[in-house]
């Protein structure tokens, strides 16, 4: 789960192949500007043969299916000396002009990724595919006088304040003048993008960052330092040649000043993202502005109604079970006990396949790599196997109606209620998760507030819960099993073979991209020079698998099995069949990133932020009035921008890709066969309709499912467990309780979801990294360690939970997951200034110049240690001769018949002195 910033096209002022001719007319200085202008720094980087594509028409396409699965076995060097691409004596990135390279003696060309509008640039830029740019010549006219050496009417020194709407373009095409242009530029007008037919100033979709915390983005470093004291210099202060004109480097980013690199007075405010981040995409990165989403509220509406004419219905199935229950609390609680296999599959799959694995995976892989969506099923089928293995049976066998009743009989009610406030807390995040999920597809098919979409989701699926309880969850799960899993299975069929599964070599992705890169499961470098959490991937499998062990929903449906065996095979069968479909599932975000990622036409970016190991496919080149000169934008690669270097992740691309269903809809290019299509396709690829709505429907019943039986369990435990403590519950009134604590923990879980209505995925992982913390040791114990003390339990459990509450302050963490690897590293504000901008892009020192930090988040390592000190603290009080507590609290409840009536001992039975001194001399 790394940070991305992958810009779809940048240039560097860099001259053209008649430079040579012109530097005879100025000696030194002509020289002096040539190798100024060469560009970016030499040395080849660590994996500069996977930087470049294959020449188009040399039989590509399987060629680069081979280098894709062999991405560090490449060699690049320049196809006239054999030496190694970009290198130079002068120690600066020098480009060839014609790009051509070669690659494992395979001649290549970049000629595909020259500048598709290279007719409409500026004329006063000969060496850009920019149509804006503050910085043209680092000196003076009158030291380089630009017009007569390069023969450039009116000089590369151009006045901006001269410019308005009769200026011409090559093209033909006028200028855009306005005052907003004026603001965000300082200049009066800027040239818009003909070609694609869009204006100067862009218009942003995308609110928040994913790959950037408001902590990252503020630029306080010594390095930062240093840049802030030298580009707010005056005079004699600044470095000579830069006395005017500069520009002072922001001390947060992206400025929050409605798309202006000028930040405003509070830094605060100035570090939050913005729709505005991206107006300026076209300006100053040469990427061009955001597509609109073609599809409107009313092209959605049958999809809205069958959703929630879907939820409608199993509310009305809840409401019927109502009456099924019939007042008896083994009905509602754990369905009579009497559940076959089959049920079993189908419900506890149904819980595994909730929002957060059928529609967080892919938001999570669209947004990072497809291991870190791909996690999530992984670990929760992981689960239900160690479930059937380990607890299933026994579990069933113990004749109990919940968890917390478990650790009751081998730990003492101490333990019980321990439990329980720890398994509520847990299954509040879990249904929180499952709420944003639902509620998220609600607000888009509708065009309502997110939050909107999040209390009808609850009421709704708090009804059709609460009425039949564990009964009405059971037998919908059916239904809704039968719905989701075969609309996973039919159109995630249909989009791998009808869609783009994953981006082919492009300006945005130098080597172009896959599905999923095998090595992304253990290599932190593995997406180079992208950043691979992959020890929080790891941390997720580990949690979401034992975690889960101690899931009441789970547990709940072992408990409501006929016999131990049908629990036990009800769990694996579920296990593998869900873990199926959710990872399977999870190929489906490789097409979204290639229709919605960095290099579609929908890509938003944070202009105003810098990265130096961000590799684009950029264009060196002009566009000069003077046909004497190159009026070829040669695409080469460019280690590091200047501006744009951070993508913006659309929160609601997962579901664009699923509903849009116009001709219109899912543009995709495929430059040179990379990305499975002939090379050279350029086509539209709709998604379809009925398998889309039969899609989300899946999504919904995997949520409400879920949902549901985090909200029945809840129930259940807090009036069972906890109100019966109380000595005014009983069996009478037991099942209104229950029903009636329902709606105050829906409540609770959807404010929880409100604030995060777009993070489908955080919640489950938050969920039972609780309950991985705190219980999945003592329960192992109770099961497998005979004689196992009550006190060790107790304490096992109490310790753990406080561990990982001590270290979630305690540890480092700054929000982006990041802790090993050589690109975990933040973004810095764009480069703006003269001085700034010759440094990073003349002289060929970005990576010196932008002020990117280490990151540094142990986030996980807080989720390993809290069980390991648990699991210390349980077999060292164990072991020990520590005397036993005894009483209330301390005492192992005994087992009850659980036939009649479900009663159960809510009071230790008295003792005398000598039993209970014998029971502690025996610990």
């Amino acid at each position: 789960m790394a940070p991305l910033g992958i810009r779809v096209v940048f240039s560097a002022a860099v001259l053209g192949s008649s430079a040579a001719t012109s530097e005879e007319k100025t000696g030194g200085l002509g020289q002096q500007w040539a190798k100024l202008y060469r560009g970016i720094a030499a040395t080849p980087w660590s994996d500069h043969h996977t930087r470049h594509k294959f020449r188009p028409g040399d039989g590509t396409a399987q060629k680069i299916q081979e280098y894709m699965a062999k991405r560090r076995l490449m060699d690049v060097t320049d196809p006239d000396t054999d030496k190694p691409y970009g290198s130079d004596p002068s120690g600066t990135y020098t480009p060839r002009m014609d790009g051509k390279a070669k690659m494992n003696g395979e001649l290549m060309d970049y000629g595909v990724f020259d500048c598709p509008w290279e007719k409409s640039l500026d004329p006063d830029y000969p060496a850009m595919c920019l149509p804006y740019q503050q910085i043209l010549s680092p000196f003076p006219d009158a030291v380089l006088p630009t017009a007569e050496v390069f023969k450039v009417p009116g000089g590369l020194v151009g006045d901006f304040a001269t410019r308005d709407a009769s200026f011409v373009m090559p093209d033909g095409s006028t200028m855009e003048c306005s005052d907003e242009i004026e603001r965000l530029t300082g200049a009066r007008c800027a040239a818009g993008n003909a070609a694609l037919g869009h204006g100067a100033i862009c218009e942003g979709f995308v609110e928040g960052c994913t790959f950037s915390k408001p902590g990252t983005r503020k630029c306080d470093s010594d390095k930062c330092k240093a840049w802030h004291k030298k580009t707010r210099c005056t005079g004699s202060e600044c470095t000579s040649g830069y006395e005017e004109a500069r520009v002072p480097y922001p001390e947060t980013y992206p400025g929050n000043n409605g798309g202006a690199f000028t930040p405003q007075s509070d830094a605060d405010e100035a570090s939050k993202c913005s729709k505005s981040d991206s107006v300026l995409q076209w300006l100053k990165c040469g990427i061009p502005c955001p597509v609109d989403f073609p599809m409107e509220v009313g092209d959605l509406v049958w999809q809205g109604v069958a959703v929630i004419g879907f939820m409608v219905i199993s509310l009305a199935i809840g409401v019927f079970t109502y009456f099924k229950v019939k007042g008896d609390s083994s009905n509602y609680f754990v369905a009579g006990r009497n559940l076959p296999t089959w049920i079993l599959v189908a419900t506890l799959g149904c819980q595994c396949l909730d929002a957060s694995t059928a529609l967080g995976n892919l938001d999570l892989a669209y947004k990072y790599h497809f291991w870190d969506g791909a996690a999530l099923p992984l670990g929760l089928a992981l689960s239900l196997i160690i479930m059937g293995v380990f607890f299933a049976k026994p579990m069933n066998d113990m004749n109990l109606l919940t968890l917390p009743d478990a650790f009751a009989r081998f730990y003492g009610e101490g333990a019980e209620v321990v439990c329980s406030l720890v398994t509520l807390i847990s299954f509040t995040f879990l249904l929180a998760g499952n709420l944003v999920g639902c509620g998220k597809i609600v607000s888009f098919l509708f065009g309502m507030d997110q939050y909107a979409g999040i209390m009808i989701s609850t009421f709704l699926i708090w009804v059709y819960a609460s009425s039949g309880g564990l009964l009405s969850v059971a037998y919908t799960d059916v239904v809704q099993g039968a719905i989701g899993w075969t609309g996973f299975i039919i159109a995630t069929a249909w989009i791998q073979n009808s869609m783009p599964n994953h981006a082919g070599v492009s300006a945005a992705y130098p080597v172009g991209d896959q599905t999923a890169y095998g090595e992304g499961v253990a290599d932190a470098d593995s997406y180079e020079p992208v950043p691979n959490a992959v020890f929080f991937n790891w941390v997720t499998v580990i949690v979401l698998a034992f975690g889960n062990c101690m899931a009441l929903d789970f547990h709940a449906r072992c408990f409501s099995a006929k016999n131990g065996n049908a629990a036990r095979m009800g769990c694996i069968i579920a296990g593998i069949v869900a873990g199926t479909i959710g990872i399977a599932n999870t190929f489906n975000a490789g097409t979204t990133r290639a229709l919605y990622g960095p290099s579609s036409p929908h890509a938003e970016f944070v202009a105003n932020s810098c990265s130096a190991h961000i590799t684009v496919i950029g264009c060196f080149g002009g566009a000069a009035a003077d046909p004497s000169l190159n009026k070829t934008c040669n695409a080469v690669p460019l280690p590091g921008v200047p501006t744009c270097g951070e993508w913006k992740p659309d929160p609601y691309a997962n579901l664009k890709m699923l509903t849009c269903s116009k001709p219109e809809c899912h543009f995709f290019a495929d430059f040179d066969g990379s990305g499975g299509y002939a090379a050279g396709t350029e086509d539209y690829f709709p998604m379809n309709a009925f398998l889309g709505g039969w899609y989300l429907l899946g999504i919904v019943a995997a949520s409400m499912s879920t949902a549901a039986g985090a909200i029945v369990a809840m129930g259940t435990v807090f009036s069972h467990n906890l109100l019966r403590k109380t000595g005014k519950i009983s069996e009478t009134n037991l099942l209104p309780f229950a029903r009636a604590s329902t709606l105050l923990f829906s409540i609770i879980a959807g404010l929880i979801a409100m604030t995060r209505p777009n993070e489908t995925g955080y919640f489950l992982i938050v969920a039972f990294d609780c309950v991985f913390a705190a219980g999945v040791v003592p329960l192992f114990a109770l099961v497998y360690w005979k004689g196992i003390k009550p006190e060790a339990g107790f304490l096992s459990l109490v310790v753990g939970a406080v561990v990982r509450i001590i270290l979630e302050f305690a540890l480092p963490k700054d929000g982006l997951l990041l802790w090993f690897g050589s690109f975990a590293r933040s973004f810095g504000p764009g480069i703006e200034d003269p001085q700034m901008f010759d440094e990073a892009i003349m002289f060929g020192k970005l990576a010196e110049v932008c002020p990117q930090e280490a990151l540094l988040d142990m986030t996980g390592l807080d989720s390993l240690v809290s069980p390991a000190v648990s699991l210390v603290v349980l077999v060292l009080v164990q072991l020990l001769p520590i005397k036993g507590w005894g009483g209330k609290w301390f005492t192992p409840v005994p087992e009850v018949d659980a036939d009649a009536d479900e009663k159960r001992v809510t009071s230790v039975p008295e003792v005398d002195a000598a039993a209970d001194e014998k029971r502690e001399v025996q610990l």
